[in-house]
């Protein structure tokens, strides 16, 4: 699996869970694009290369005419996490998707794009995401 993480969290987080599962390549988006590239522009890199997923806190992507129009047409998988995923810091944001991984993985490997609610608990099952 291939996993983009947004501006949105913090780079860290994709650097320290490359550690983790080194059979999977987990990248910060800086890590990836200039700092300056537009939504548009880094999701149609990504469509290109194949194989992308995405995790992300900025639920307005989907509302942005000429985002909504990238993400409707590209073939990523993207995880939203909102509602209390905001209330966690960096070390308790890492932590939970540690566990979660496996969980985006699966996914990955059954859909080649979609938009789904990452869950707080590793327990619980993806939902589609809802526009």
């Amino acid at each position: 699996m291939k996993l983009l993480v947004d501006h949105n969290l913090s780079p860290a987080i994709p650097r320290s869970l490359q550690h983790l599962y080194p059979d999977h390549t987990l990248v910060a988006l800086s890590d990836k694009f200039p700092r300056d590239i537009s939504d548009v522009d880094w999701m149609a890199e990504l469509d290109r290369d194949g194989g992308w997923a995405v995790v992300t806190k900025d639920l307005r992507i989907q509302f942005r005419p000429h985002e909504r129009m990238a993400l409707d047409r590209s073939k990523i998988v993207f995880f939203f996490l909102d509602g209390a995923w905001r209330k966690y810091s960096v070390p308790e944001t890492a932590a939970r998707l540690i566990r979660l991984v496996p969980l985006i993985a699966k996914q990955v490997d059954i859909a080649d794009r979609g938009r789904f609610d990452l869950p707080i608990n590793a327990g619980s099952k993806l939902r589609p995401h809802r526009d």
